[in-house]
């Protein structure tokens, strides 16, 4: 062993095997799975990650990443290779070698370690250089993390040490310095004069720097400085700091680089230089992001974007990089200090009115507690809307099979004697499938209808005793509802578990009232918006559940049970039962109650059980015309949703699997547009504008489904269908928030939620009388006629006024 001899292991993040689709979803599931990375609750990450993400981004990222394969490898790779054997170089210590590992590419970290441990005389020192200059927690932090990762169960441990950061390092900032100043030189002797040099980091979300304590902004800044001062060929007035490649729709450090071009384009800078002081190595964030997307994105307004190469492996940088390295390693501490530029405290006067403007965020951090609670009730929801969406594409052959097996059941009789006196139905017709439809409508309607009366009820409740009794008697209730599903043999069990189903599912109220329990009027929205996520989860989670446990009858392996009220759809039944007993626990566990015992009896729920209420008009410009408009959309909207699963059974011969893949289909599309193009561009195009365009795509779709007999036109219906709800929904529940002082922000939206499921009432009943009467495409036809309603109504709303303390 030799004494004092030091490792030292450049780490990098690493990048695809290829360009291929299935690779870059393999790097992108390693990389997004890190909990540093994304640090939002785990579980709901991943049901997010392999629900949202993985199945699209892979093929949009790949794309991008074709723009910079060279046949056999990734720019990252390549460069950081060539690096690592240039310092190697220019070492002059036989006391220190150096290796380099990528996070997500071979050779990692532990191929190093098992070549070191392979080593006849190997290092007794390791030192670990995270190749990114600043620190950051979904970096650096990671970085340590997958360190500590290859060294459990080690049994030789040699002495380890990180340099956790570089940025302020005389090597990183000297060459970055004359990197800029060779290209600007290299620019203006082409005739190109730099109206702005943009210094671009990788952005980070402000709640790491502001809940966190992260260093990373305050780092970006430190570069940024020490940069700007040296710059000689351009003035320091002329250099701006910008962040780049936000995800998400959560708050970034600002500004934004791709913002800030079109900005300075539109006011006359057209010939603007960038340079990424985030990076040593050009990757796809560089050539790609900023070399290729954001010169786009300045052509398109007259503009141009002039790239700076990193440092990358240029001989300079590497010699300079090679004696940092050796100094950290084997020199004193005045010596290794030395290598560094010190700011004094006048430097950073700058950066106290930018983090002073910058970190005041838009609205008030959800506390930890509130978190907790938001949590365990957004799970609730989402288990909940499992087991409640999970007979959804079971309707058609649900129907079909109590008309067959109990068909003088008292209640069917009741049900049929009442569609009867619709029209000239006959007893002979139960066989009709336009008959199914129009019963399966009605017994659709007895969950939508008594859950609606139950909602306020709950709420007005959980007002008086408290939110946890409320939901762990309104959730046992539920498993009730289904344990009798598990033996509905008879189509009178089959009743009385949706009944008490229907009712016991009104808890929503309660679920949401515990979010405005443990938020503040600031950051209510947020709360909400978790809430919303689990819905939609729900919803997409629970026909692919419904779908794949009706291919287990249990009836056929266990023909007995039949005689103990076993049927068909038993499997499906048990799952719910499960989910909601798994429900019920976790919150009387987990749950802590969020109505403080003196608030109880002084809280009052601002929906009533009286519908007539809802269409009292609102004294604020635009809100009304929201509410009708939304009202009239989802009930034509709802209508199709309902009426889709037996449109495809009798036309295209659907089985419960393939209705539970229409429902994840319209699932997956509506996240990918919610997520990109409604998030990004809503309040580009504007909000009123987005929803209008929403509710005109879902015209073809609804005429395409109308004179759909095969898959593929079936599909292209559901696409714009998908489109157009995921741009109406969130743009008008905005607008309704525009248009209400913050004061009355509650009442104006628990209106508009109580307008939607009051819709989804009306909808599938209204629209299963329709294809009863006239044929299955009647419904999509007349959809598509009563969707110029709401057109109207969304078309003639006021300019949005923005109240002065929203």
């Amino acid at each position: 062993m030799s004494e004092g001899k030091t490792k030292v292991v450049f780490v990098q993040l690493g990048s695809p095997k290829s360009p291929e689709i299935k690779d870059v979803r393999a790097f992108l599931k390693e990389f997004l799975a890190d909990p540093r990375v994304v640090d939002i609750n785990p579980i709901l990450w991943k049901l997010i990650l392999n629900l949202f993400v993985l199945p699209f981004r892979p093929a949009q990222s790949a794309k991008l990443y074709r723009r910079i394969w060279d046949g056999k490898s990734f720019p990252l790779l390549t460069i950081t290779r060539d690096f690592t054997s240039k310092v190697r170089s220019f070492l002059k210590s036989p006391k220190v070698e150096v290796n380099h590992a990528f996070l997500l590419s071979t050779p990692r970290v532990s191929d190093v370690w098992d070549e070191w441990e392979k080593d006849p005389t190997p290092a007794t020192k390791l030192k670990v250089i995270p190749m990114f200059p600043q620190y950051s927690e979904s970096t650096i932090a990671s970085g340590i993390d997958g360190l500590a990762h290859v060294i459990k169960g080690r049994v030789k441990i040699p002495e380890i040490s990180v340099v956790t950061n570089f940025h302020t390092s005389k090597a990183f900032i000297d060459n970055s310095v004359a990197q800029i100043d060779d290209y600007l030189a290299k620019f203006k002797a082409k005739g190109v004069t730099i109206d702005r040099l943009l210094l671009t980091f990788h952005g980070i979300q402000k709640r790491r720097v502001v809940q966190k304590g992260d260093a990373y902004y305050l780092h970006c800044y430190e570069t940024f400085f020490l940069l700007r001062e040296r710059l000689k060929n351009i003035d320091h007035a002329h250099v701006t700091i910008t962040f780049q490649s936000r995800f998400g729709s959560e708050e970034w450090l600002t500004p934004y680089t791709e913002d800030t071009v079109v900005k300075l384009v539109k006011e006359g800078e057209k010939n603007l230089a960038v340079y990424s002081p985030s990076f040593v190595v050009d990757c796809l964030e560089t050539l790609d992001e900023l070399g290729v997307e954001l010169k786009h994105t300045a052509n398109e307004g007259g503009g141009d974007i002039h790239f700076i190469p990193c440092l990358n492996d240029s001989d300079n940088w590497c010699r300079d990089f090679a004696s940092f390295v050796e100094n950290q390693c084997i020199a004193d501490s005045d010596t290794r200090e030395k290598d560094f530029y010190t700011l004094e405290k006048s430097d950073y006067k700058e950066f106290e009115t930018m983090s002073a403007k910058e970190l005041k965020q838009k609205s008030t951090p959800l506390t930890p507690e509130a978190k907790s609670s938001i949590f365990i009730v957004g799970l609730t929801i989402f288990l909940d809307l499992v087991g409640f969406s999970i007979i959804f594409p079971l309707f058609p052959s649900l129907a079909k099979h109590y008309l067959e097996v109990d068909s003088q059941n008292v209640f069917l009789q009741a049900i049929f004697g009442s569609i009867q006196s619709i029209s000239n139905y006959t007893a002979n017709s139960t066989s009709s499938f336009s008959g199914i439809v129009l019963f399966g409508g009605m017994l659709g309607a007895i969950y939508s209808g008594l859950q609606f009366i139950a909602a306020p009820l709950w709420g007005a409740w959980s007002d008086r005793i408290g939110r946890k009794p409320v939901l762990v008697r309104s959730m046992a209730g539920m498993a009730v509802g289904y344990a009798i599903w598990i033996f509905s043999g008879s189509f009178t069990l089959l009743i009385i578990s949706r009944i008490i189903d229907g009712i016991m599912g009104g808890n929503i109220s309660t679920a949401t009232a515990v979010v405005a329990d443990v938020t503040t009027k600031e950051n209510r929205s947020k709360g909400m918006a978790i809430i919303g996520v689990c819905f939609a989860l729900g919803f997409v989670v629970g026909p692919a559940f419904g779908g794949i446990l009706s291919l287990i009858d249990l009836t056929k392996i266990f023909p007995g049970s039949v005689a103990y009220g076993i049927n068909p759809f038993s499997m499906p039944a048990l799952f719910a039962f499960l989910l909601s007993i798994f429900n019920t626990i976790w919150i009387k566990t987990k749950f802590k109650e969020s109505l403080p015992e003196s608030m109880r009896g002084k809280v009052h729920t601002e929906r009533s059980a009286n519908i007539f209420k809802l269409f009292k008009p609102l004294p604020y410009p635009g809100v009304n015309l929201v509410n009708m408009g939304y009202f009239a959309f989802l009930a034509a909207f709802s209508g199709m949703e309902f009426t889709l699963t037996f449109l495809a059974a009798e036309r295209l011969n659907y089985t419960s699997m393939q209705n539970a893949y229409i429902f994840i289909y319209i699932g997956f599309i509506i996240a990918f547009v919610q997520g990109g193009v409604v998030r990004r561009k809503a309040a580009d195009v504007g909000e009123k504008k987005m929803a209008l365009i929403g509710m005109v795509s879902l015209i073809p779709g609804l005429l395409l489904i109308a004179i759909a007999y095969s898959s593929l036109m079936l599909y292209a219906g559901l696409f714009f269908l998908a489109v157009g709800s995921s741009m109406i929904m969130p743009c008008l529940t905005t607008l309704v928030t525009f248009y209400t002082p913050p004061a009355e922000q509650g009442r104006s939206v628990g209106i508009f939620r109580s307008m939607g499921a009051l819709a989804r009432v009306v909808g599938p009943v209204a629209a299963a009388v329709i294809y009863y009467k006239s044929g299955s495409a009647a419904p999509y036809y007349i959809g598509s006629a009563f969707l110029l309603i709401p057109i109207f109504m969304v078309a003639k709303l006021p300019e949005v006024i923005h109240h002065a303390d929203a």
